[in-house]
């Protein structure tokens, strides 16, 4: 580990949190800069081939970790008085800090097994080429054209990138390989029509015997295809096959198997018991729906667009968050009716109707699916609390998850929570739809209404002939409505800022000194317009502090506990450890919530507030399918600009909804292009050294790792060590500043400059040691880029990120 000085120099741009000023002896950098490469050298031609090979002339860049080491171990001459040195201080045992992962696979060493073994989608379409005599950028000329096509599909209006086609002087002659790209693309868009008559007589009709009617339409795409697309099983795509997982898997922190570990949905306890339930050998395709409706402009009218995504479990989580990953795919998007044919009264009922009549078409295929025993099942739906109401058919008063009534809802009697049981749930809704009475126990109290039990009359919902699906235990934490959003800013803060004063928490962020790695609100917060949840993230790691100083200790303590809470559940590797401490910060904050009522903070008189209330069910819900960061509602929100807004922005506004999807397919087929081109390219590389490997334990002791062998019917644990690195890593911007660029080597060593004296000599010990021919030597015209600051990373930690 490095003691990195800095230079006595005062230099420009301290913002970040690693800098270098003089690398002291054998130094290559100093004044907080950072050395890129040569620039007009005539010495550039002596690097070795290895290097220009691989693309790299070893700079800064591109040096490994051990390099800087080389650096600073170079011996030169004195150095003159004023200048910074580094010590050098001994690492701490990356041994010690080094964590391991305990996995006990499931005991049916064929579940998620593949089925046959044939050529891959990619592989498909390199055989078509090969048939069809094309080459591998298929209708394009070259790379140029292909770029240019990408280019215009991704950020060109479809009447811009006609016009700019017409242009003469940039006629080409694949002009219609550009325009209409034909290319593979995803699976087929449907089209659904259908009408609905309303309650209110049609005006146009003078004997007022006719009602009103709305055509409605949906598009949606065939869930299972998208399933079997992605499952290599079937498809044998190998775009996902190395962040993919067919199997459930128990994954704990000691050898005994007493701190169990939750991150992906495989690790979860669902797809165990799911696992066990079904014929040996099946695959399970977990799939994850979410939607949330959106409009699709800001500028003008109020169109909407009411987008359904689909992913599946089988997918890692981190690969789900990255967008060009295109992992979570566009399922379809539902209707969004004004419901002029009914009376204000049924708009609320028909919305939740049309909602279920809608996904019952949608999800038909996944009803009874089972394809080359690969069984697609609905397992998590991803909303707001108000679209869990919609989907659970539950009134907005009431729990989607539990039993629990509404003037109990902020009560933590664990007794009281019983889970909503579906076909209890079903039976209610049948009986009510046949105009039966429905007479239940609800609470302890006998009840003979239906409102009394908080559903709303559909029937069926979409979820009724989903098998093993249990829409109860479907929700998973909201992270940023819930939370962010919710406890901490609409009620927390407010709160607080009730017993402290407004003017006073705002005086209170506003003069907080900045410090790195905290956002400073140099203005306050009364004056934030439009909150993200970036505010909401910076504003948590600073409230408790400036909390503490204006309010009493129980204050302080409820406050502590909600800040734990969201700490604990914003963890990306939960551990039975972990929940253990999840569950007490939320006993404690119950312990102390009634301090705010005492102070006249709340104003009612109970806390029977559905976002508390979420928050007994984030422990149940993390065991059943993994850590909450994997079903966060960001994604979605994020998809929006993609799917909805950019793709409305991009057309004429008149019938918007097909040249939605007209551009959607042309934006896959992009993507799709994009990715076998860039598997044809690996075609010729050579294969990747895996970085894990799996060492079998026996009853005691660890195996060496060439004896690992995989028994399946073994109930042992099996040690894997965790996906972290002790070597240190470090980031450099790509492109330095603008005037550090091209800067002479009389310039950085000059005391009127930089002031690095030892520079050239140090640069020089460098490249020789690295392979640069030794009679080459920099001299003091040749120019540099120059850096302000080198990020030096520490290794990853599962449980953050």
């Amino acid at each position: 580990m490095l003691a990195i000085c800095k230079h006595l120099k005062d230099v420009r741009d301290r913002k970040k949190c690693a800098k270098l000023s003089d690398l002291g002896s054998g130094s290559a950098v100093g004044d907080d800069m950072v050395i890129d490469t040569l620039g007009d050298s005539e010495g550039m031609s002596a690097l070795s081939a290895a290097q220009v090979e691989s693309g790299s002339d070893r700079d800064v860049l591109g040096m490994e970790l051990d390099q800087f080491g080389d650096i600073l171990a170079t011996e030169l001459t004195a150095r003159p008085p004023g200048t910074v040195t580094i010590e050098e201080v001994e690492d701490i045992d990356l041994e010690l800090t080094r964590q391991w992962h305990y996995q006990r696979d499931f005991p049916d060493n064929k579940a998620g097994a593949p089925l046959h073994h044939g050529k891959t989608t990619f592989q498909h379409i390199h055989d078509e080429q090969i048939l069809k005599q094309e080459e591998v950028l298929g209708p394009f000329q070259d790379n140029k054209e292909w770029e240019l096509a990408k280019w215009l599909i991704k950020n060109v209006g479809h009447s811009a990138a006609k016009e700019f086609l017409k242009l003469l002087m940039l006629y080409l002659s694949s002009y219609r390989s550009l325009f209409v790209l034909n290319l593979r693309e995803g699976t087929n868009w449907k089209c659904y029509e259908f009408e609905y008559e309303g309650n209110i007589p049609n005006n146009k009709d003078p004997s007022d015997m006719k009602m009103k009617k709305e055509n409605l339409e949906m598009w949606f795409r065939d869930p299972l295809e998208i399933v079997l697309m992605w499952l290599p099983q079937v498809s044998l795509v190998t775009i996902f096959k190395d962040v993919m997982a067919y199997a459930p898997i128990q994954m704990f922190t000691d050898p005994e198997g007493q701190n169990q570990v939750f991150n992906e949905m495989w690790t979860g306890e669902w797809w165990w018991k799911i696992q066990e339930q079904l014929p040996p050998g099946v695959t399970i395709a977990p799939l994850i729906l979410s939607s949330d409706k959106t409009l699709l402009s800001q500028f003008r009218g109020n169109k909407m667009a009411w987008p359904i995504y689909l992913t599946i479990g089988n997918i890692a989580k981190d690969t789900c968050r990255q967008l060009s990953s295109h992992a979570i795919i566009l399922l379809g998007y539902l209707p969004v009716p004004k419901f002029d044919c009914y009376t204000k009264k049924l708009h609320s009922i028909m919305k939740y109707r049309l909602f279920h009549h809608c996904m019952t078409i949608m999800m038909k295929s996944i009803a009874d699916a089972l394809v080359c025993f690969v069984y697609p099942i609905f397992t998590v739906y991803i909303a707001d609390y108000p679209e869990q109401c919609l989907v659970s058919c539950c009134m907005e008063n009431c729990c989607p998850i539990c039993k629990v009534r509404p003037d109990c809802r902020g009560s933590h009697d664990s007794k009281s929570f019983d889970k909503h049981d579906v076909a209890e749930t079903l039976s209610y809704l049948k009986d009510h739809a046949a105009g039966k009475d429905v007479n239940m126990t609800y609470g302890g109290n006998v009840n003979d209404t239906f409102k009394a039990y908080g559903l709303r009359p559909i029937y069926p919902p979409f979820w009724a002939s989903l098998p093993h699906s249990d829409i109860f235990m479907a929700f998973t934490p909201d992270l940023l409505h819930q939370l962010h959003k919710g406890v901490f800013k609409d009620h927390l803060v407010k709160w607080c800022t009730a017993i402290i004063g407004a003017i006073e928490v705002d005086k209170a962020f506003w003069s907080m000194p900045s410090h790195p790695g905290l956002c400073h609100f140099k203005n306050g917060i009364l004056h934030v317009s439009q909150w993200t949840r970036t505010e909401h993230k910076e504003m948590e790691k600073v409230f408790l502090v400036l909390v503490a100083v204006h309010t009493c200790n129980e204050v302080i303590l409820a406050v502590c506990e909600v800040i734990d809470f969201i700490y604990l559940i914003s963890l990306q590797s939960q551990m039975s450890m972990t929940l253990s401490l999840l569950h007490d910060a939320l006993d404690h904050f119950h312990d102390h919530k009634h301090i705010f009522i005492q102070l006249e903070a709340r104003t009612q008189d109970h806390f029977n507030i559905p976002k508390i209330h979420s928050m007994e069910h984030y422990k149940d819900v993390i065991c059943l399918f993994g850590s909450a960061d994997g079903y966060n509602t960001e994604a979605p929100e994020r998809l929006h600009i993609n799917y909805t807004k950019d793709t409305y922005c991009a057309m004429n506004c008149k019938d918007y909804m097909q040249q939605m999807l007209w551009w959607l397919q042309h934006q896959e087929a992009v993507d799709c292009f994009t990715k076998y081109l860039e598997w044809a390219r690996q075609m010729v590389c050579s294969s990747l050294i895996p970085l894990t490997a799996i060492i079998k334990i026996g009853e005691h002791n660890l195996a060496p790792p060439n004896e690992s062998v995989r028994d399946s019917s073994s109930q042992l644990p099996v040690a894997i060590p965790a996906l972290t690195s002790g070597a240190q890593q470090y980031h450099v911007s790509n492109v330095p500043p603008p005037d550090l660029q091209n800067v002479e080597a009389a310039v950085i060593v000059s005391p009127q400059g930089y002031h690095v004296m030892e520079f050239i000599p140090a640069l020089q010990t460098f490249l020789h040691k690295h392979g640069v021919d030794k009679s080459f030597t920099p001299h003091s015209f040749d120019q540099f880029s120059l850096w302000c600051q080198v990020d030096f990373l520490l290794p990853d930690i599962p449980e953050v990120g």
